[in-house]
């Protein structure tokens, strides 16, 4: 009987406590899904304003490696090259040379 009252009080706290859980864990998720939807329509526009001086720059056109062995010159998307599957995190701008950058850290 005892067990029985003891095993009623722990569900009494506990479930207040995993729906807090569970509601951390669903706002968790959702916002790093519109993280990364904001920044893929951001990277979708095929330019990127710089923050320091305003000018706008292309993601695409022609970009060499910096991957370690790599070095190769491409046309594409600067964000990652599909010969050695290097990613970038950042570029500099055309204008002032002010890092723009494609990926956050984590």
């Amino acid at each position: 009987m005892a067990n029985d009252k003891h095993s009623q009080i722990f569900f009494v706290f506990a479930i207040p406590l995993y729906a807090l859980y569970g509601a951390w864990v669903l706002f968790h998720c959702l916002s790093h899904f519109v993280r990364w939807v904001a920044r893929t329509l951001k990277l979708e526009a095929g330019h990127l304003e710089c923050p320091a001086c305003g000018s706008s720059n292309s993601i695409f056109g022609r970009w060499e490696c910096g991957a370690p062995g790599c070095g190769a010159v491409y046309l594409g998307n600067v964000g990652r090259f599909l010969r050695c599957h290097a990613g970038t995190s950042f570029f500099a701008c055309d204008k002032c040379g002010d890092p723009l950058i494609l990926r956050p850290g984590r």
